[in-house]
C-alpha cells in the first residue's frame, strides 16, 4: 500500500514535471512569435515610410521645375506679387503631374496669388517652411499635399508652391507579400528548431536557474531576427536603389524636354546660353547626382555643372527635335556614387536599428520568462511567509513590469509636440507656438516631479501595491484623456494626470525594490529596474512612431492605455506574492526602516552624506544627462550635418550601456561595499567624457561623451541607493520617503539641464557649453569626495 502510494506520488511529480517543460516550450514559442511580430511590424513600417518619403521626392523633383522656373524669375528682379505668368505655370505642373488634384502660389503670410482647384490650408506648412525646411509636406486621406520654397532676393518677399496630388507608392505589393513570406517561414523554423532543442534538454538544466535555459531560445530568437533582418536590409537598399535610379532619369527626362524645346525653335546648341543654371538648379534638387553635362553632336563639352564621374555609371539622354530624329545633342547625367552608397547604407542602418529595437524586446519579454519558469518549477510555496523568489533577483522580477509600463508611456513621446501643435490656432506666432508646444511635456515632468517628492513617504507608510494600482490607473486615465483632448489645455491636463500616474508607478516599483530587498543586494536590484525603464523606453518610442504613421496619433494613446493594463496584469501576476509586504515594517534588513516617531526632513537635509550625495553627485549627473542627451546632441549633431536617425542611434547606445552593463556592475558593485568610491569613479568618468570635447568636438567627441555618461550612470548608478540607505538619518526618515527626495533631487537636475546648457551655448559654443558643464560635473563629484563620510553599511 505504501509502495503504491509512492510510486503514485512519483508519477503525479513526473506528470507536473513533463507539464511544467511543456508549458515552458510553448511559452517559448509564443515570446519568439511576439518578438517576430514586433519585428515585422517595424520593418513594414519602414518600408512604408520608404515609399512615402520616394513619393514625396518624386513629387518634389517634378514640382521642383515649375517652382525653379519661377525663382529664376525671381532671382532677376521679377516681384513675386506682380510676377505675370503664373496661371502658366500650372498648364506644365498638370503636364507633368497627371494626379494632380490643386495647386497654388502663396505668400508666407497665406495670401493666394493664384490658384487652380479646391482650397488648400497652407498654414502648416508654410510656417514649417518658415522655420527653414527646405520643403514642406502633410499626407492626406486621398494624396501628398507638399510646399516649396519661393523667395525674392537680397531679403525680399517670400512665398511657395503648394500642390496637392494623389500619390501612388513606388513599393510593390510582391514585395511586401515576399517580406511577410520570409518572416513566416523562419518563424515557424524557429519555433520548430526551439521546441526541439528545449525538448532535447535535461528537464534539470530547464528547471536549473542557470544560464542554459536562456541562452538556448535567446539565441534561436536572435538567430531568426537576424535571417529576417538581412532579408530586410536587402530589400531596403533595393527598393531604395531603385528609387535614386528612378529620380536621377526623372531629372534628366525633365531636362531633356526642356533643352529639346529650345532646340526646336531652331537655335543650334553651339548658341545656347545659360545652360548651367538649369543645370544647377537640377544638382540642387537631386544632391545625389554629381554633375551634369551638355555636349554636341560629336561629344564636345559645351556647358557642364558639378563634379563628373566614372563614364560606366553615366545616363546618356539624345536630345532631338522629333521621335526617330537623329541626336543633335546629347545631355549627361553623373551621378555622385560615394552619395548614392551613404544613402544607401543609411537605409540598411535603419533596418538594422529596427531589428535592435526588436531584439531589445524580445530580449526582455524572455526575462520574464525566466521568472515564470523558476517559480513554475519552484512549485508552491510551503509557508506563507516563504517568498517564491531569489532575493538578490527582486530587480529582475520588477524589471519586466517596469518595461511594459515605460513601453506604454514612451509611445508618444516621438511625436507628443506635433500632436500639440495639431491642437494649436494656426495664427499664433512661431514664438509663442514653439512655447505652448512644450506644455504637455512640462506639465508631465512636473507632475512626475511632484509625485516622486510626495509618494515616497506614501510608500513607506502604505506599502508600494496602493501607490502601483493608483498610478497604474491615473496613467490609464492620462492616455485616455490624451487621446480625447480637443485643446492645448485639456491635453496638457491629460499629460499631467499621466505624468502623476508615471510618478507614482516608477516610485513604487522603487520602494518595492529597497523596502523588500536586503540592502547588499540593493545595487544589483535598482540596475535591474533601470535597466526595465530604459528598455521600454528605447522601445516604446519606436513601436509608437511606427503605430502614428499607420494608425494615426490618437489612436496611439488608445494602445498606450491598453498596454498600462497589460502592465498591470504583469504586476499582478509577478508581484502579488508580495503584495502585503513591502512597508517600513517589513524590510529585510538589520534595522527595521522608518521606525522614527516623527521623522524630520531637516535632520535628514542635514546629514553631510545625504545632501554631499544629492549636490555632489545626483544633481550634476542630471544636468549633464539631459543637456548632453536632449540638447546638446541633437543640435552638434546637426550642425556637423548628421542626421536625426544618428541622434537616434547614439541615444540607443547610452540605452544599451544602461541595459545590458548595467546590471553586471551592479554585482560588483554590491560585493564590493565601497560605494563611495564607486559614485567618484562613475563622476569622473562622466566629467571626463564631457572634457573631451576640449579636444574632439566632433560627431566622434560626442558620442564618445555619450557613452562615457552612460557608464558613469552605470557606475554611480548602481551604488547611489545603497551609499544613501546606509545614512542612518535615511533609515530614521524611511527608505521610500529619502529614495523619493533623491529622485526628486534627480528630476530637478533634469529640469536645469537644457537651461544650463543652452545658456553657455549662446555665449560660448556647444564644445565649450559641454566642457563648461563637465567641469561643474567634476567640482560636484570632488566636493563629494570630500565632504561625504565614508560607507556605513547596515
Amino acid at each position: 500500500m505504501q509502495q503504491a502510494s509512492s510510486q503514485a506520488a512519483g508519477g503525479t511529480l513526473a506528470q507536473r514535471r513533463k507539464r511544467a517543460v511543456r508549458n515552458v516550450v510553448l511559452a517559448c514559442v509564443a515570446v519568439l512569435l511576439l518578438g517576430q511580430l514586433l519585428i515585422g511590424a517595424l520593418s513594414l513600417a519602414a518600408l512604408m515610410r520608404l515609399g512615402a518619403d520616394s513619393t514625396a521626392d518624386r513629387l518634389a523633383l517634378i514640382a521642383g521645375r515649375t517652382a525653379g522656373q519661377v525663382q529664376a524669375g525671381l532671382q532677376l528682379g521679377k516681384p513675386l506679387t506682380q510676377y505675370f505668368g503664373l496661371t502658366l505655370a500650372f498648364d506644365r505642373l498638370r503636364a507633368d503631374v497627371p494626379d494632380l488634384i490643386a495647386a497654388a502660389f502663396v505668400l508666407d503670410d497665406g495670401t493666394v496669388l493664384a490658384s487652380i482647384g479646391p482650397d488648400l490650408p497652407a498654414t502648416r506648412l508654410l510656417r514649417e517652411l518658415r522655420q527653414g525646411a527646405g520643403r514642406a509636406r502633410e499626407a492626406t486621406a486621398d494624396g501628398l499635399m507638399l510646399a516649396l520654397p519661393l523667395a525674392e532676393p537680397e531679403g525680399g518677399r517670400r512665398g511657395a508652391l503648394l500642390i496637392h496630388a494623389r500619390a501612388d507608392s513606388p513599393l510593390q505589393a510582391d514585395t511586401i507579400w515576399g517580406n511577410l513570406r520570409f518572416l513566416a517561414i523562419v518563424t515557424v523554423l524557429a519555433a520548430a528548431v526551439m521546441t526541439l532543442a528545449m525538448r532535447a534538454m535535461p528537464v534539470q538544466r530547464i528547471a536549473a536557474a542557470g544560464w542554459l535555459r536562456l541562452a538556448v531560445p535567446v539565441l534561436i530568437m536572435l538567430v531568426a531576427q537576424a535571417l529576417y533582418t538581412v532579408h530586410t536590409v536587402q530589400q531596403f537598399r533595393g527598393v531604395w536603389q531603385g528609387v535614386i535610379e528612378q529620380n536621377a532619369r526623372l531629372i534628366g527626362e525633365g531636362l531633356e524636354r526642356d533643352l529639346e524645346r529650345v532646340l526646336g525653335y531652331g537655335i543650334p546648341p553651339e548658341r545656347m546660353r545659360g545652360v548651367e543654371q538649369p543645370l544647377k538648379r537640377a544638382l540642387q534638387a537631386f544632391p545625389l547626382l554629381g554633375g551634369m553635362q551638355f555636349l554636341s553632336v560629336d561629344r564636345k563639352v559645351l556647358a557642364q555643372w558639378g563634379v563628373m564621374g566614372a563614364a560606366e555609371d553615366v545616363l546618356e539622354f539624345p536630345l532631338e527635335i522629333a521621335r526617330h530624329d537623329p541626336p543633335m545633342a546629347w545631355l549627361l547625367l553623373h551621378p555622385d556614387a560615394s552619395a548614392m552608397r551613404a544613402a544607401v547604407r543609411a537605409r540598411a542602418l535603419d533596418a538594422a536599428t529596427i531589428a535592435v529595437v526588436a531584439m531589445v524586446a524580445a530580449i526582455e519579454l524572455m526575462l520574464m520568462l525566466q521568472v515564470l519558469m523558476d517559480r513554475a518549477f519552484a512549485g508552491r510555496v510551503s509557508r506563507p511567509e516563504q517568498l517564491p523568489d531569489d532575493p538578490s533577483r527582486l530587480g529582475m522580477v520588477a524589471r519586466p513590469v517596469m518595461f511594459a509600463f515605460l513601453f506604454a508611456m514612451a509611445l508618444p513621446l516621438g511625436f507628443l509636440p506635433l500632436y500639440a501643435r495639431s491642437l494649436i490656432d494656426a495664427t499664433v506666432s512661431d514664438g509663442r507656438m514653439a512655447l505652448l508646444m512644450a506644455m504637455p511635456t512640462a506639465a508631465e515632468m512636473a507632475a512626475g516631479l511632484a509625485m516622486a517628492l510626495l509618494a515616497g513617504r506614501l510608500i513607506d507608510r502604505r506599502g508600494w501595491l496602493a501607490p502601483a494600482a493608483w498610478g497604474m490607473a491615473l496613467a490609464v486615465a492620462g492616455n485616455l484623456a490624451c487621446a480625447w483632448a480637443d485643446t492645448l489645455f485639456t491635453l496638457t491636463v491629460a499629460r499631467a494626470v499621466a505624468g502623476l500616474g508615471y510618478g507614482l508607478v516608477w516610485m513604487a516599483l522603487q520602494g518595492f525594490v529597497v523596502n523588500l530587498g536586503p540592502a547588499r543586494y540593493r545595487g544589483r536590484n535598482m540596475t535591474a529596474l533601470i535597466a526595465g525603464l530604459f528598455a521600454g523606453h528605447m522601445t516604446g518610442a519606436a513601436v509608437g512612431g511606427m503605430l502614428a504613421s499607420q494608425a494615426g496619433q490618437q489612436m496611439v494613446f488608445v494602445v498606450g492605455a491598453l498596454l498600462v493594463v497589460a502592465a498591470a496584469i504583469a504586476l499582478r501576476t509577478l508581484l502579488w506574492p508580495y503584495r502585503g509586504q513591502g512597508t517600513a515594517s517589513s524590510v529585510a534588513t538589520a534595522q527595521p526602516l522608518g521606525r522614527a516617531a516623527r521623522p524630520q526632513l531637516v535632520r535628514l537635509l542635514a546629514d553631510r552624506g545625504y545632501t554631499a550625495l544629492l549636490l555632489g553627485s545626483v544633481v550634476p549627473f542630471s544636468i549633464a544627462q539631459v543637456g548632453l542627451l536632449s540638447y546638446a546632441l541633437p543640435l552638434h549633431f546637426d550642425a556637423l550635418g548628421a542626421s536625426t536617425a544618428d541622434v537616434g542611434r547614439v541615444i540607443m547606445l547610452y540605452g544599451f550601456c544602461v541595459i545590458y552593463i548595467g546590471p553586471l556592475l551592479g554585482r560588483a558593485i554590491d560585493l564590493s561595499h565601497h560605494w563611495k568610491y564607486w559614485i567618484v569613479a562613475g563622476g569622473l568618468t562622466g566629467a571626463g567624457g564631457l572634457l573631451l570635447m576640449q579636444w574632439a568636438p566632433g560627431l566622434w567627441g560626442m558620442t564618445a561623451a555619450v557613452v562615457l555618461l552612460a557608464l558613469a550612470s552605470c557606475l554611480a548608478g548602481a551604488a547611489q541607493t545603497p551609499y544613501m540607505l546606509a545614512r542612518e538619518r535615511a533609515l530614521q526618515y524611511g527608505a521610500a520617503g529619502a529614495t523619493g527626495i533623491m529622485r526628486g533631487a534627480d528630476k530637478f537636475g533634469q529640469m536645469l539641464g537644457p537651461l544650463v546648457v543652452g545658456a553657455l551655448f549662446a555665449g560660448m559654443g556647444m564644445a565649450a557649453a559641454l566642457v563648461i558643464t563637465g567641469l561643474v560635473y567634476l567640482a560636484g563629484t570632488l566636493a563629494f569626495w570630500l565632504v561625504a563620510p565614508r560607507d556605513r553599511a547596515h
